[in-house]
């Protein structure tokens, strides 16, 4: 079997995404489990619930590019495990599916992409999923993963690593 541009973008945002999911289902069993959703790691940044706002946005904004189409917007912000989930389950929706080939033909098409506010560069599929896209997603799952651990939620390494396997490891 061939790896493939889909397999470095479409499935490892589907392994992500498993992975952050399991970090919700570990902090819904917590004794504090609601008040893990407003949990920060500093004052200024972001709480639970934005990580999966933002990685859940990252997420459907790398499958739309990659397969043609302008992303949906998900307005507001989620407030409770249900609506954390809804979130990640849309988004795995259209991952699951997006076509392969379609996928792989956009790692070279080149597109006009806003870098900021008042910023545009023409860049190619690839360079958005790989310099953009991706660490953002990974950005927000380990700080989510950084975030429930300060609190107390049991999650090790492996925890992280659960979304990458079929099988899982916790």
């Amino acid at each position: 079997m061939v790896y493939t541009f889909y397999d470095g973008t479409i499935v490892v945002t589907q392994h992500i995404l498993g992975s952050l999911s399991h970090f919700l289902q570990q902090a819904e069993q917590h004794p504090n489990a609601t008040d893990l959703l407003n949990a920060r790691l500093c004052e200024d940044m972001y709480p639970v619930t934005d990580q999966v706002r933002i990685a859940t946005q990252f997420s459907e904004n790398l499958v739309a590019r990659l397969t043609g189409r302008e992303p949906v917007i998900t307005e507001g912000k989620p407030t409770t495990y249900a609506e954390c989930y809804e979130r990640i389950e849309k988004v795995l929706k259209a991952l699951e599916e997006a076509d392969r080939d379609v996928v792989d033909q956009h790692a070279d098409k080149r597109k006009l992409t806003q870098m900021g506010p008042e910023q545009a560069a023409e860049i190619s599929g690839a360079i958005f999923a790989h310099t953009i896209a991706l660490p953002n997603i990974y950005f927000h799952l380990t700080t989510a993963y950084g975030i429930l651990r300060k609190e107390g939620v049991s999650l090790g390494k492996l925890d992280y690593y659960v979304g990458f396997s079929s099988r899982g490891f916790a």
